[in-house]
């Protein structure tokens, strides 16, 4: 195992680390090494094609209907897109579906350059088996307290930009982006209405942009389960997804929802078709959501939940968030700097600097460390300024504003690290008592749904586990930032954003 990881590091540190040298010969010599592992997901890969399922929501069912073509970016190493199925046993009735992370870009000054790319654009340059090598958690049916051990997985890869919604191809000052991810999606469900004659148990996931494309797309997954078989139990988890965004009452830029649609096509140049509307890739069926939701008063991730959660009350949803996830607040510092840039109020740069605190380590002299350690970081009273205690605010806020519907749950953990149901440190994450692999099993598949989890006391709970592996967060032995960490004395990111009262919990 120890030399297959080496090899697969090996890899990674080509394509990530030389991408402006031809290593076109290296990486073919290590893909024929990696190639000799065997692994146990088999990679389908869908044509274009015409999808169908019934819609029994509203006054009058009806069928629905998407004309998809599948495909990534269209960026070197990022151009086709194929999907990877597991099977435990035949005729399994279980599935888990798993909608892979990897950011977003929106605009020409994240879409492309050195240090300012903010989305996974390599997928066909990584080999078949680093599936089974870098995703674990849900993935990993070795572990016995996996809830999806006897479940057949289907992973969704992500290469597209889009958080799994897309249909565009959009041109940017810099060149053309296929943003097709809702394309990609409705070719695995297609594979699923082919394959699964019978489904008894499905459960959607993702985690970061994959989250996203697990809540957005969970109610036509969901419309197509249950067309298959009116009795299956569908059930979703968001993994670090909370949509904390400049919102159009204080951003000096557009607000981000609009983007969905002007960048990624999501209604205006949807796919999807039904009675009473075309051309949107959002679920028209569900009470609330209408044609031009993306532009209308107060889209946002938060009200797509409770929307959702109403229009199927026997459904179960969660949210998961460590509680200052790092890359989700490199995201929303992100989001503010591309609008400063728009407006000419900052100057794009592609330039790298260096990290004060960790040797040989830099980042986008713009957007920060995608760690989010050099995202300011305000106060419990900052609002709308982009920082981590605002980010933190807000993530915590909207979750409990989704908790007053009945059938939704949410669990913030500790620490700052990005995402959980990929890492078997699931298995040991504990929150407010509660271990988190027991209450995911309980959201899957327990009879009702659990309680709600937090990290909520004043010792140390919030910040001193589940952390990432940085120079600051290891000397400290907690959560912190640049700039916490160079107070005196040092502080942690739970004393400066107020402790409990200060964040919300």
């Amino acid at each position: 195992m120890k030399i297959r990881l080496l090899v697969i590091f090996l890899l990674f540190s080509q394509i990530y680390c030389t991408k402006d040298k031809d290593n076109t010969q290296e990486l073919l010599t290590n893909a024929f090494i990696i190639d000799l592992v065997t692994s146990p997901f088999v990679r389908i890969t869908p044509e274009p094609g015409t999808f169908t399922t019934q819609v029994d929501h509203g006054a009058t069912p009806y069928t629905y209907t998407a004309i998809f073509d599948p495909k990534c970016s269209g960026t070197e190493g990022n151009v086709n897109f194929y999907f990877f199925r597991k099977t435990v046993v035949a005729n399994n009735k279980k599935l888990l579906i798993n909608f892979m992370g990897g950011g977003a870009c929106w605009d020409n000054a994240n879409c492309f350059g050195n240090n300012t790319v903010t989305y996974f654009n390599q997928l066909n340059t990584v080999p078949d088996f680093a599936l089974d090598l870098l995703f674990k958690g849900v993935i990993d049916q070795s572990v016995t307290a996996n809830p999806f051990k006897d479940y057949d997985i289907i992973f969704v890869p992500y290469c597209s930009g889009d958080l799994h919604i897309g249909s565009k191809d959009k041109t940017y000052t810099s060149g053309v982006i296929k943003h097709h991810g809702y394309d990609n999606v409705i070719s695995v469900l297609k594979f699923v209405q082919n394959s699964y004659p019978q489904l008894d148990r499905v459960f959607v996931t993702g985690q970061s942009a994959g989250g996203y494309g697990a809540i957005l797309n969970y109610p036509i997954i969901r419309e197509t389960v249950t067309t298959i078989d009116s009795g299956a139990q569908v059930r979703m988890l968001s993994d670090a997804s909370n949509a904390v965004v400049p919102t159009g009452a204080y951003t000096i830029g557009p607000a981000f929802f609009p983007l969905l649609e002007s960048s990624w096509g999501v209604e205006t140049n949807g796919i999807g078709s039904g009675t009473g509307f075309s051309s949107s890739n959002l679920p028209i069926w569900v009470n609330g959501v209408g044609a031009n939701y993306t532009t209308g008063p107060s889209p946002s991730i938060n009200d797509f939940f409770k929307k959702v959660a109403t229009e199927y009350p026997g459904d179960v949803l969660g949210q998961y968030s460590a509680l200052f996830d790092g890359n989700q607040r490199f995201f929303y510092h992100t989001m503010g700097q591309i609008n400063k840039i728009n407006n000419s109020t900052l100057t794009y740069s592609t330039a790298a600097t260096s990290d004060p605190y960790q040797a040989g380590k830099s980042y986008s002299v713009i957007y920060g460390d995608s760690d989010g350690s050099s995202v300011p970081d305000g106060n419990s009273s900052s609002s709308n300024d982009y920082t981590t205690c605002d980010w933190s605010k807000q993530a915590v806020s909207k979750m409990k504003d989704a908790a007053t519907k009945t059938n939704y749950r949410y669990y913030i953990g500790p620490g700052d690290i990005h995402t959980i149901t990929t890492y078997n440190e699931m298995y040991s994450l504990n929150s407010g008592g509660v271990n988190f692999a027991t209450w995911l099993n309980t959201l899957a598949n327990g009879a009702s749904p659990p309680a709600s989890v937090q990290c909520n006391d004043s010792s140390g709970s919030c910040v001193n586990t589940n952390l990432f592996d940085s120079a600051i967060n290891g000397n400290l032995g907690k959560a912190t930032s640049d700039e916490s960490y160079a107070l005196d004395p040092k502080q942690d990111m739970y004393t400066t954003c107020g402790e409990a009262a200060g964040i919300g919990l």
